[in-house]
């Protein structure tokens, strides 16, 4: 934490979450059943390595005032957080997005 009064030596975009990796793999094949109808078979895999993925630390220090309305912290006295910058949490869980291994099959008939 800076001193009150004073800026910090924090680069301006030099906070920056983690990274976000993940592999996905389709696989798909279709069998010819005549010459306008086929069976189609599907396999989608997400994140098939099974990599965490965290999300943004958070990025607020604790607020100066309470639910009043009224400042808590008086001039001149540094702003402390304990939550600032620490990872609580995965990136959102949304079908194929930064979810954990993931396999989808899918039979489907083409005529």
């Amino acid at each position: 934490m800076p001193a009150p009064g004073t800026f910090g030596n924090l680069p301006r975009n030099g906070a920056r979450g983690p990274k976000f990796r993940q592999i996905d793999l389709m696989l798909n094949k279709k069998f010819p059943i005549s010459e306008s109808a086929n069976f189609e078979f599907r396999a989608e895999l997400f994140n098939i390595f099974n990599l965490t993925n965290f999300a943004a630390p958070t990025p607020l220090l604790s607020p100066a005032t309470d639910s009043t309305g009224r400042y808590t912290v008086q001039p001149g006295q540094p702003l402390s957080s304990t939550t600032f910058g620490v990872m609580t949490s995965t990136v959102e869980r949304s079908v194929g997005l930064g979810t954990n291994r993931q396999v989808q099959f899918a039979l489907r008939l083409n005529f």
